[in-house]
């Protein structure tokens, strides 16, 4: 991941004859102007298991394939921290940050950050739903109180992330979700054909919330729920999966690893790390 060029300073030797003297001077070492040390540029994945990459037993996850992009055949090294913690939910994310916390401290060292979070918050009404108890016109009533929360959580959660890097030049990414839950033939077999109809249903609630938030935020946006599942969403993700159904394989990781690199070129103007490094980039 990281790419440093390591410059050595090599001493020139010149010899200096005097008249016909078989004597000569000691060398000189003449001085070489020491190569500068690239700058580096930082990027922290922030999230659940998607950013993990939980479920996919030796993949590489999307944050590091990000950060392979970003530093491309540039001298620019990209150093990655992979903070994804299967299981958070947005509160879990939100207390990470409190001032003294590793990834608070990470966070602050940050250029770039992405940001994975929310499908979690819902899981806690999911027995509901699935028993038929979850109530409201369409059946995801029990699902209605959790989008205010995560509106108001993922908000403070990028407002932790501007205090922390205290007016410095940012770029945060902030996904959505192809589906909160299973999707594809491992739901459609557990739990059939009008799970995944209001599952996607469920999802495009949580990704306008998601969307709302970083545009309020000045952050931007990477939808994922087209890049799954296709422009009118009604694509099968079955083969961006990995075997539980839940998590990407090692293609979705590069599919969601391509969103960034074409939301990063479309904020910045160029998918070069040092854009992100410069005093211009200034998405808040």
């Amino acid at each position: 991941m990281r790419r440093w060029i390591l410059g050595v300073p090599v001493a020139v030797l010149i010899p200096l004859l005097a008249g016909c003297s078989t004597s000569t001077t000691p060398p000189v070492a003449q001085p070489q102007p020491q190569p500068e040390s690239p700058a580096v540029a930082t990027l922290v994945g922030l999230g659940d298991s998607i950013p993990a990459g939980d479920g996919c037993p030796g993949c590489t996850p999307f944050v590091e394939l990000f950060g392979d992009q970003l530093s491309g055949d540039s001298a620019l090294p990209v150093q990655v921290a992979n903070l994804g913690v299967g299981g958070w939910t947005s509160t879990d994310l939100l207390d990470s940050l409190e001032p003294g916390a590793y990834d608070a401290d990470a966070v602050s060292a940050a250029d770039l950050v992405t940001v994975t979070i929310g499908a979690n918050d819902f899981y806690t009404e999911l027995d509901d739903y699935l028993d038929g108890d979850c109530g409201g016109d369409d059946g995801l009533g029990c699902f209605a109180p959790v989008l205010p929360e995560l509106q108001t959580t993922l908000t403070s959660v990028l407002d932790r992330i501007a205090e922390l890097r205290a007016g410095q030049p940012t770029a945060v990414l902030v996904t959505g979700y192809w589906d909160v839950f299973p999707d594809g033939d491992v739901a459609r077999e557990l739990y059939g054909p009008q799970f995944l109809r209001d599952s996607a249903a469920l999802t495009l609630r949580a990704n306008d919330v998601i969307s709302g938030v970083a545009g309020a935020e000045g952050a931007t946006y990477v939808d994922l729920f087209s890049t799954f599942k296709g422009t009118w969403g009604d694509g099968d993700p079955t083969g961006l999966l990995a075997d539980d159904g839940d998590h990407p394989n090692q293609i979705g990781h590069q599919l969601i690893a391509d969103a960034l690199s074409s939301a990063a070129a479309a904020g910045s103007g160029s998918t070069d790390v040092s854009a992100f490094t410069s005093s211009e980039w200034s998405p808040r």
